[in-house]
């Protein structure tokens, strides 16, 4: 076969899609649901050994491709398994949570505060709420904003990884039902995002507990230095910081609506999405370092990757430059071991990737545009293939 990659990863999407589709007419993927899909991906596997253990070669190919089929399936019934019962979205939608006074939010910051053009965000990780006297266990996200009055109001100094306490009115994120209208609350879902909520004062806010240090938080404490100097080296040209910013980190909260759309009137609003392009850019720099350092073959291979991922952890809005990255790490790597490389090869392993880690993802535009012209220029440059 000489595109192995392509038809495990075309097999696994079909499972995927196969999966989402009976999980759709089981109630979102039930407990007998998600069994079946197990025996069916453990019985496809071992039927897949035992024919190759006969030396079928053919036959065993065809029942590993089936087996990868099953095995998309279960992970599409897995990806759709209901809400745990102490969601906080599965507890408002049954009633045993009343979103409509403020209550008393306890949480850990997923990250650095972001400073916005209105103010400032804060994306809190709950873990509990004071609901009727009593500190109610809760699971999910809320994105908490808040926009000074005064110049001189402040807020105090939290980081990623602190215990945050916070006064507030949540509620979900607003939902129209307009055909074809933007779908805002299935956006920040996969965001892990399932309330909104504005502060009033920073008083309604205080920290609990000091967040430890781990690698996480040193990556947002990173990503948020690399942010303020931007900010700093171009504080007298505040539309070209935003647009370093975009450029270089992917934030692109500071590039204002007229800015966006004089890149989309000149084609070239590419470059304000970290994606395929920096990476590029990225790596044939890291390549052309590690050749001046006369680093051999494994340490330049080593070099490259660590400095590209570290890019990678310090990037927001990550899914279209970690395809690219791991594009990249599939040339290098292949490179490295004296393997012919293949783009499409190349670009299945990538979307495998991504798949096993995030099933849902065969359902994003992006996705699906993104290998889909990897597809038709691999198509046009090797036809024959």
């Amino acid at each position: 076969m000489k595109l192995p990659a392509v038809a495990i990863a075309a097999s696994f999407v079909s499972g995927i899609v196969l999966g989402l589709s009976k999980a759709s007419a089981h109630a979102g993927g039930s407990r007998s649901y998600l069994l079946g899909s197990s025996l069916l991906a453990g019985l496809s596997i071992l039927t897949g050994v035992v024919v190759l253990h006969f030396n079928c070669v053919t036959a065993s190919g065809g029942v590993s491709l089936a087996a990868w089929v099953a095995l998309g399936v279960l992970s599409a019934s897995i990806a759709q398994q209901p809400l745990p019962p102490d969601h906080v979205v599965r507890l408002v939608d049954s009633g045993q949570l009343d979103l409509r006074s403020a209550l008393r939010w306890h949480g850990t910051l997923r990250d650095e505060p972001a400073s916005l053009p209105w103010g400032y965000g804060y994306e809190i990780e709950l873990t509990g709420v004071d609901y009727h006297g009593a500190t109610t266990p809760v699971h999910g996200g809320l994105r908490l904003s808040f926009t000074p009055h005064t110049v001189e109001q402040k807020l105090p100094a939290f980081h990623a990884g602190d215990g945050i306490a916070v006064l507030t009115q949540a509620k979900r994120p607003q939902l129209f039902r307009d055909e074809g209208a933007f779908d805002r609350r299935a956006y920040l879902a996969t965001q892990d995002v399932d309330l909104i909520a504005p502060l009033r004062a920073p008083e309604l806010i205080e920290r609990t507990k000091v967040g430890a240090t781990t690698p996480g938080t040193l990556i947002a404490r990173t990503r948020r230095r690399l942010r303020d100097e931007v900010n700093m080296l171009f504080g007298a040209k505040p539309q070209v910081a935003g647009v370093l910013r975009a450029m270089l980190l992917g934030d692109r909260s500071f590039v204002d609506r007229d800015e966006a759309t004089d890149f989309q009137k000149t084609g070239v609003f590419h470059v304000l999405v970290v994606a395929g392009l920096q990476v590029g850019a990225l790596a044939a720099l890291l390549f052309w370092l590690a050749r001046k350092l006369r680093l051999s073959p494994g340490w330049a291979t080593f070099f490259v990757l660590t400095q590209l991922f570290a890019y990678v952890a310090v990037v927001e809005q990550r899914p279209p430059f970690l395809r690219a990255a791991l594009m990249a790490t599939a040339v290098v790597t292949g490179s490295f071991l004296y393997r012919r490389l293949d783009l499409l090869n190349s670009a299945s392993v990538a979307a495998m990737i991504l798949l096993v880690a995030k099933p849902l993802a065969v359902r994003d535009s992006s996705f699906q545009l993104t290998f889909v012209a990897i597809g038709c220029i691999a198509g046009w440059r090797c036809p024959g293939c």
